[in-house]
């Protein structure tokens, strides 16, 4: 019965509290109007409810108004931290500009020193390698030379001993017989040739000595002390002799031209292989001193690298701080207003309507809703 009676009313009164239910729809409001009945339940005048909604809506437009001052001051050292942290990331960010120009000029040179030395490298090992020809010509040329010697030496050994046969100082060899001399000078030939066939440059020498062989064995019929052969044999040993000294003065003289021609060669390439060596140390030297010019650079770069990601990271996050917090304070603020809106609101309605509003905040307080919660909509209520 308490409910069907209460229903007829709300539905008599329902256009006039139509402003009053939206109050009590809003949490903020319901809270309001709950302090206006219980204002009305100790029997103080209304008019100090209105002094006390008039004061809370100072309270709230002088609240907005710190929080605004204190807003601007917060967004002001956003936009100082941000401004410095930026020119600090601009000059980091400078800075690794600078070094990376440093960088782009020390590699090529670096590259450029280091084509230098190998080119070097390759001229000093193709020089050592025309160096090592060279002493092996030399050395072929020389051991060619001595045994040529060694071969001459041994002609002449032979002739100087045949030679002295006939002389009259070889006692021994004249008082042999007529035929064991020319066997003699035969057999010595003969042995002389066959070391001659040995002989690895003058080959004709082996030769020689078989014509004078041949010349002795024709000569064994005649009488040795009186045989034109004998003087035969002696001319053509002066003469062999004076062709194997003119030969070997030729072989000598051209022997020592080589030797020249090799130490003026051989003293170029030292020349060569030295400049080579101190060009060489000069660019190691240089290439070594870049290589720890640009380990340097790098290692700043990397360092400067790292001390913009930092700064940039803290830039970010004092952005984002800065925006999070202007975007609390402008949700904040639209609450704020809308509570100062609605407090404004309510002490219109109240001002205006002040018998239908507090006939309203009556019929709320018989239907048991103190804090609004069976009185959501006036005249539904949903609950016994």
């Amino acid at each position: 019965m308490k409910i069907l009676v209460l229903c007829l009313i709300a539905l008599a009164i329902a256009d006039k509290f139509d402003q009053f239910r939206a109050f009590d729809q809003d949490e903020f409001g319901r809270t309001l109007i709950d302090t206006l009945q219980m204002q009305m339940s100790t029997g103080e005048p209304i008019a100090r409810f209105i002094e006390i909604m008039r004061n809370l809506e100072t309270s709230i437009e002088n609240e907005q108004k710190e929080d605004d001052k204190a807003n601007n001051e917060y967004q002001n050292q956003c936009t100082e931290d941000i401004k410095v942290l930026q020119q600090e990331s601009a000059n980091l960010e400078r800075r690794t500009v600078e070094i990376q120009s440093i960088l782009d000029e020390l590699e090529p040179l670096r590259s450029y020193k280091q084509g230098q030395a190998d080119a070097k490298n390759a001229w000093k090992v193709e020089t050592e390698k025309k160096l090592a020809d060279l002493v092996k010509k030399r050395e072929t040329e020389k051991a060619e030379f001595d045994k040529k010697v060694e071969e001459h030496d041994y002609a002449t050994f032979v002739i100087e001993t045949v030679r002295r046969m006939f002389s009259d100082k070889n006692q021994s060899f004249l008082q042999m017989n007529n035929e064991a001399q020319w066997q003699k000078v035969r057999d010595y030939f003969i042995n002389a040739s066959e070391q001659a066939k040995k002989f690895e440059i003058k080959k004709s020498y082996s030769k020689m000595f078989n014509v004078f062989a041949e010349i002795a064995n024709a000569a064994q019929a005649e009488d040795f002390q009186n045989s034109p052969t004998v003087n035969r044999i002696v001319n053509l040993c002066d003469l062999m002799l004076k062709q194997i000294e003119d030969s070997k003065a030729l072989e000598t003289k051209a022997e020592q031209k080589r030797l020249n021609m090799f130490v003026l060669e051989k003293g170029n390439f030292d020349k060569d292989l030295t400049s080579l060596n101190n060009a060489l140390a000069q660019l190691t030297a240089a290439i070594l001193g870049l290589d720890n010019r640009i380990q340097d650079q790098k290692r700043d770069l990397s360092d400067y690298n790292a001390r913009l990601d930092a700064k940039n990271k803290q830039s970010e996050d004092r952005g984002g701080e800065c925006r999070e917090k202007a975007y609390n304070y402008q949700l904040t603020r639209e609450k704020r207003e809308q509570k100062r809106q609605l407090v404004s609101q309510i002490i219109g309605a109240f001002s205006a309507n002040q018998r239908d509003f507090a006939e309203y905040v009556k019929l709320r307080g018989q239907a048991g809703d103190f804090r609004g919660k069976n009185f959501q909509v006036l005249g539904n209520p949903t609950e016994d």
